[in-house]
């Protein structure tokens, strides 16, 4: 974490000339400069006298679109500074009220420290805030969905073979990476589940609770100005579920309210109606505290509205699984140049049938689920319309141009293996439960010239699977 100092650090003082009056004057512009630049407050309340801590993501800028891009690191063009956001005094108590309930300290059986500075609360499996809910007092814990999806040799093929995997090209074959959580000396025991433990440095980002909990900005507008920008790809049609293998890196992201994604979605219903549930990589210091790409989730039942949240920050998802940090960092992760490790690994949504709930399996181990109860029957209760697959960015607009934010890995699809953030072995799971392999994809991008996107056919285990993303600002993306 990098503090901003003052560009004149190390130089001999500038001696001026001037009366009482000018002195005055000086004097008060020099403090309220000094404020800008000065060091945090980090109890969650307003900035000190002494100023904010300022950082930029260190990650590379590929901003350049030639093959060298990784060679170089572009500069943010302003530091991100902690500020308190929080709208009034009466949107504080409503956070301090939500953090003192959220994970009561008697259903903590233990707490413990990552390397990477989260704390982790290891919370009865009974007690965690989803089996609280006053709807769950009823609910029967389950710990897996009752079955796997069929798969038929041919059965569900939309798509003819194509080229051969790329990795066969190459001289690294990707690897299945872990979590953090996973390597630490010590786990959460069975019958608790790991929690981040939140506190106001992290709410103090946002105005209210409800922007914490949604994606946040709202999805107001579509088009190349949309604050949202994608480059995906997606299968209208009724099914229960999809899988993908996501390849990881860490994007370089310009501001701290802006976030980079590659993710899965399954959907269904339309306007106030639309309902999601999602998982995938995001980095957004905002909401995570660092510049580290983690594992995320999502879910709204209200069209991005009040209802949804991240990860386990509300009273939805109930984990089943104490291996499983949902919120945390990953051990390794994809980087330039080529030829380097492809890191990667695959998640998966899945419907437990017409009546069961929705279940996210997180390699081979099955996390948990969103309760069928969560949703109506316009949207998720009993099946999904959409699967969808791809990358998402903020672009906050820093100056009036494009965000220097980046997509996937920074590079266009066409850069190809090794440079190039891809999703593998795409399917989806027929309401016959049934894999749908190489499925027919509709490929969309928001601008082709600051994010992009190419889906592609594999003879091999790569099956369906595309390149996606880009650097964000650029000559052609202003």
């Amino acid at each position: 974490m990098n503090t901003v100092t003052s560009p004149h650090r190390g130089r001999p003082p500038l001696l001026l000339n001037i009366g009482p009056a000018a002195l005055v004057v000086l004097l008060a512009l020099t403090l309220a400069c000094a404020g800008q630049t000065s060091a945090p407050d980090r109890s969650g309340g307003p900035a000190t006298p002494t100023g904010k801590m300022c950082h930029s993501d260190q990650a590379e800028d590929e901003s350049d679109p030639h093959p060298k891009i990784h060679d170089s690191q572009a500069s943010p063009t302003k530091d991100n500074c902690d500020i308190d956001r929080i709208a009034n005094d009466q949107e504080r108590r409503k956070m301090e009220k939500y953090l003192a309930e959220f994970v009561r300290k008697e259903d903590i059986v233990r707490s413990l420290k990552l390397s990477s500075g989260d704390v982790v609360d290891c919370v009865d499996i009974y007690k965690q805030p989803a089996m609280r809910h006053p709807g769950m007092a009823e609910h029967v814990l389950q710990l897996k969905p009752s079955g796997e999806p069929e798969d038929r040799k041919g059965e569900g093929r939309e798509e003819p073979l194509g080229e051969v995997d790329p990795t066969l090209k190459s001289k690294k074959d990707p690897q299945s990476l872990k979590q953090e959580y996973m390597v630490a000396r010590e786990q959460c025991p069975e019958k608790s589940v790991p929690i981040r433990r939140l506190t106001m440095d992290i709410l103090k980002n946002f105005k209210t609770l409800e922007e914490f909990r949604r994606k946040n900005p709202p999805h107001l507008v579509d088009g190349p100005t949309n604050l949202h920008q994608y480059a995906h790809a997606y299968r209208n049609g009724d099914n229960w579920g999809a899988q993908s293998i996501l390849n990881v890196w860490s994007p370089y992201t310009e501001r701290a309210d802006e976030f980079s994604l590659s993710q899965i979605w399954v959907v269904r219903g339309s306007g106030a109606n639309r309902e999601t549930v999602e998982a995938g990589w995001q980095k957004y210091r905002d909401l995570y505290g660092d510049y580290s790409p983690r594992l995320f989730i999502y879910f709204t039942p209200d069209n991005y509205g009040d209802g949804g949240c991240y990860n386990l920050t509300c009273d939805a998802f109930v984990q089943v699984n104490n291996s499983v940090y949902i919120g945390g960092g990953f051990t390794n992760i994809s980087q330039h140049p080529h030829p380097s490790t492809a890191w990667e690994f695959a998640l998966r949504w899945q419907k437990d049938g017409t009546t069961g709930h929705w279940w996210l399996k997180y390699g081979d181990t099955w996390v948990g689920y969103y309760p069928r109860s969560l949703f109506d029957s316009n949207g998720l209760r009993d099946l999904a319309a959409k699967v969808d697959f791809g990358g998402e960015i903020i672009d906050q607009q820093p100056g009036g141009r494009h965000t220097k934010t980046d997509m996937g890995s920074g590079h266009f699809p066409n850069d190809g293996f090794g440079y190039a953030a891809y999703q593998r072995q795409i399917r989806y799971i027929t309401t016959s439960n049934v894999w749908g392999i190489h499925p027919s994809l509709t490929d969309s991008r928001t601008d082709s010239d600051c994010y992009d996107i190419s889906v592609l056919n594999s003879t091999g285990s790569w099956e369906r699977y595309f390149y996606f993303g880009g650097p964000g600002y650029n000559n052609h993306c202003q």
